[in-house]
């Protein structure tokens, strides 16, 4: 099961369980945490507790992991010794991060990577991607949301539960990522959006222009192609 009837409940519930395993950092209180339904990077794994004692904890401490953790929230430089612990990946650490700073941190994992390549963007490898390639993706994430309006595209679903108005962008952004990766249950195909918005809203550019254009875009990697540049050219003068 890739998404939840409850998947707002979960992540209130996911969030609780995260901060009182950073009040009391304990063996059990993290198991608990990764155990819980909400927890989606650890639900591949057939056994928790092994996860948790023979690979998390076989050589580091709960306090270890949680200070860490704490240091991750307080200074994004430090994202990477989050990764460097012992069964932390992107996507587990990026979950339990996102869960406790939503409007800082973003998930990388397969729903997320599947959901931007959708919306036309290159999502980084979630397997090895270099820190410096997770900023860039949160980056894309937000212009993403902005672009598509995710949070009402989820909202206008008719399958999907509403995004909470207190929830942050990313969250949004999240929400619509999880729906479009169980596309034959939900009703959102972010692809599909993408091509309709592309559809809808052509905009004629002579050759001439386009050629220079394109050439500003090759000498320039603050854009992926030729429509990224229009749309943020567009944007700015509207601004």
């Amino acid at each position: 099961m890739t998404y939840y009837p409850n998947r707002n409940d979960d992540i209130e519930k996911k969030r609780e369980l995260a901060e009182a395993f950073l009040e009391n950092p304990t063996r059990d209180a993290f198991a608990e945490l990764v155990a819980h339904d909400g927890f989606w990077a650890t639900e591949p794994r057939r056994s928790i507790d092994y996860y948790v004692d023979d690979i998390v904890f076989d050589d580091q401490t709960p306090k270890e992991v949680a200070t860490a953790v704490e240091q991750a929230l307080e200074n994004t430089d430090l994202l990477e010794d989050v990764l460097e612990l012992d069964g932390f990946g992107w996507a587990t650490a990026t979950e339990l991060l996102h869960v406790l700073a939503p409007d800082t941190y973003a998930i990388l994992n397969k729903r997320a990577v599947a959901g931007m390549e959708g919306l036309g963007y290159d999502a980084p490898n979630r397997q090895t991607a270099s820190v410096e390639e997770y900023w860039d993706f949160v980056d894309d994430v937000r212009e993403a949301y902005e672009k598509y309006d995710l949070r009402t595209v989820v909202n206008e679903s008719e399958s999907a539960p509403d995004v909470p108005a207190a929830a942050a962008d990313l969250e949004a952004a999240d929400a619509a990522f999880n729906a479009h990766y169980d596309d034959d249950a939900f009703d959102i195909d972010l692809e599909e959006l993408r091509e309709e918005q592309a559809g809808g809203r052509q905009l004629e550019v002579p050759s001439e222009l386009w050629e220079r254009i394109d050439e500003k875009v090759a000498s320039d990697p603050t854009y992926r192609d030729v429509q990224d540049f229009l749309y943020s050219a567009v944007r700015n003068e509207l601004n």
